[in-house]
């Protein structure tokens, strides 16, 4: 198609620049196909972004992002193969102890879908972050434990650490040893000036006990989405009877978008900004739409894109409408920034200073993002639970003759 697509021109612009895939890897050749079976007609562009060893194109998928959530969708979606591999455990494990093999064996199997490509791109690219589950409720010792034991699963497995106060001590312990951090359950530009300190300090200590951090990659999710959907944000203002419209939320969310790369710009850090948590809206005239992905991209900017947000992607391009990037910084009108600034909600998020870290934990974003993740762990233990429990009521196989030989 002549018509130029989201990740070209995003990467014309700035190859550094990338789309991740928000879904576990596993899921990525199925919703491939489906693609192709769906849109016929779009099989050029659905193969240039969806390559289908995932590194051979340019223009396509170059990492990956799981969480408790996702994986526990991915293993829901092929139960019969993951209540055999609980079956195959040890007896001893607790379900609790099962349930993290699964876990970590999701993220080993995503890992080396996308390991090629690390390999290939020298560690630029190809990278899984894999999320600490229950990360957002532990303390800085059990978080560098875990996160550890997430980086030992494969060479590519970038950890996602959450951005409490507790999380930015963790960080600076993990990047001091090496690792590759993502630093999710991010909404404020308080928590990317931590997050830089916290990366900065960890390398001077790495260089001081010889640890070789040049591989390293450092990211920052800003779940742009859930930043302007929390019930805080409207409360607040209207009591100060101002009526937050939908445009009002996502200026605001654009606006700390803008500051959280003013910030990064400023300081001339290895950490790039990863939006994920991006949002369709639907116009009065029943159109799509996408601010996330229009009005951002005029510096280094990397996307996770669900499956949705892949498909409405697809049916823009299909329109001769292709969602394109910001080809500069979109201006926020100065009327909506007199209204945001006059809500302590906004400006919590958009200046720095404004938010402690010892207040991270509790900022609306974080306790709805924490309550999710916690909801997809949850998920997984009780189909671990089930699985067990299954095992366990089933009849007793009759013994063969041989084997009754053997036990008499």
């Amino acid at each position: 198609m002549d018509v130029p697509d989201f990740v070209r021109l995003l990467k014309h612009r700035n190859m550094d620049s990338e789309v991740w895939w928000d879904a576990s890897p596993v899921l990525y050749a199925s919703f491939q196909n489906n693609l192709n079976t769906k849109y016929p007609d779009m099989g050029e562009f659905i193969n240039t972004m969806l390559p289908t060893a995932l590194c051979d194109s340019r223009y396509g998928i170059s990492g990956a992002t799981t969480n408790p959530g996702l994986i526990t969708q991915a293993v829901l979606k092929s139960p019969q193969v993951w209540r055999r591999y609980i079956d195959s455990l040890p007896l001893g494990f607790s379900d609790v102890d099962k349930a993290r093999q699964v876990y970590d064996q999701m993220i080993t199997e995503g890992a080396r879908l996308l390991h090629p490509l690390w390999s290939s791109s020298r560690g630029h690219q190809g990278w899984l972050s894999a999320q600490i589950e229950g990360g957002e409720r532990m303390g800085e010792d059990a978080l560098v434990a875990r996160g550890l034991k997430l980086a030992r699963l494969a060479p590519n497995v970038m950890i996602k650490v959450p951005g409490s106060e507790q999380g930015y001590r963790a960080i600076e312990q993990l990047v001091a040893q090496g690792c590759s951090i993502n630093n999710t359950f991010c909404f404020t530009v308080s928590q990317v000036a931590i997050y830089l300190k916290a990366i900065h300090d960890g390398q001077l200590r790495a260089r001081l006990h010889g640890v070789n951090t040049d591989g390293a990659r450092y990211v920052v999710s800003f779940m742009i989405g859930r930043l302007g959907a929390q019930g805080e944000f409207a409360a607040q203002a209207m009591q100060r009877r101002l009526n937050l419209t939908g445009p009002d939320r996502r200026w605001a969310e654009l606006a700390v978008y803008q500051a959280m790369q003013a910030l990064l710009r400023r300081r001339q850090t290895p950490v790039r900004l990863l939006l994920c948590s991006l949002k369709i809206d639907t116009d009065v005239q029943g159109r799509e739409h996408c601010w996330h992905l229009q009005r951002t991209g005029a510096d280094t900017t990397l996307y996770t894109l669900t499956p949705q947000i892949i498909e409405f992607l697809i049916r823009r391009q299909q329109q001769s409408r292709p969602v394109t990037p910001a080809n500069g910084w979109v201006q926020i009108p100065r009327r909506v920034i007199n209204r945001l600034t006059a809500i302590p909600y906004f400006n919590q998020a958009y200046f720095e200073g404004d938010l402690a870290p010892s207040e991270f934990a509790m900022h609306p974003a974080f306790v709805t993002a924490g309550n999710d993740a916690r909801t997809g762990q949850e998920r997984l233990l009780a189909f671990v639970k089930a699985t067990t429990t299954r095992r366990d009521l089933a009849p007793a196989r009759p013994m063969s003759r041989p084997a009754m030989e053997r036990a008499s």
